[in-house]
């Protein structure tokens, strides 16, 4: 569709065909051609700001354009860190589903959809149905993911203990300057004092599971 578009000069209108590719979520739709008639309303060009001193000054927390520098390196090397920690773990996920091969209740996928696609009485219930299938098998695989966590963390003794649970809430407290009663409140109110012992669970698992893998640069 983007190469579509790129053929088309502002106020032209063009018909196009594309093909769905072979890695397709929705796997009833890999290999279908579907006909787009696109018309191209208008094109903008992003202006970016000349990189000086004073442009990282204007930002607030630098002094120079070194800061910025560095500080922008520093955010890419973390998310490439973060990036490569989440293929492993994928990979172990996969590793770990192909030699344990379960099922899910169906009931678990659909609210994983559900949970997904939100309100949709005012959309299209055949587009509605089509993206809900095109969904659920990465909802699937959601599922199996958080399933087979629990059970690992179940068998290996992994669960988030009260004291960890409370070194974290010490360190959000810290990082926010507020009383790690205020956290816990705050959590509490929101929903989330759950959610942050399943993350707490949760890196213990990849820890454990990390410490039995051997893990090769690729």
């Amino acid at each position: 569709m983007e190469d579509a578009i790129r053929t088309l000069a502002v106020g032209e209108t063009g018909d196009f065909t594309v093909t769905f590719p072979e890695d397709f979520a929705d796997e009833s739709r890999r290999g279908e051609k579907e006909h787009l008639r696109i018309t191209l309303q208008g094109r903008k060009t992003k202006e970016l700001p000349e990189l000086t001193d004073e442009f990282a000054v204007s930002l607030g927390e630098f002094e120079s354009l070194e800061g910025l520098t560095v500080r922008v390196r520093e955010d890419l090397e973390k998310e490439a860190r973060d990036q490569a920690q989440e293929a492993v773990r994928g990979q172990l996920v996969e590793n770990l589903l192909e030699a344990n091969p379960f099922q899910v209740p169906r009931s678990m996928t659909d609210r994983d959809v559900e949970s997904v696609l939100g309100d949709t009485s005012k959309l299209d219930p055949t587009m509605v149905a089509r993206t809900r299938e095109g969904l659920r098998p990465e909802a699937d695989r959601a599922v199996k993911r958080i399933l087979l966590v629990e059970r690992v963390a179940e068998l290996q003794g992994l669960r988030a203990s009260e004291d960890e649970l409370d070194d974290r809430v010490q360190e959000i407290a810290r990082k926010n300057d507020i009383k790690p009663g205020q956290v816990y409140s705050n959590l509490q109110k929101s929903g989330n004092l759950e959610a942050l012992e399943r993350e707490i669970t949760e890196q213990k698992v990849w820890d454990f599971l990390m410490g039995q893998s051997t893990v090769k640069e690729a």
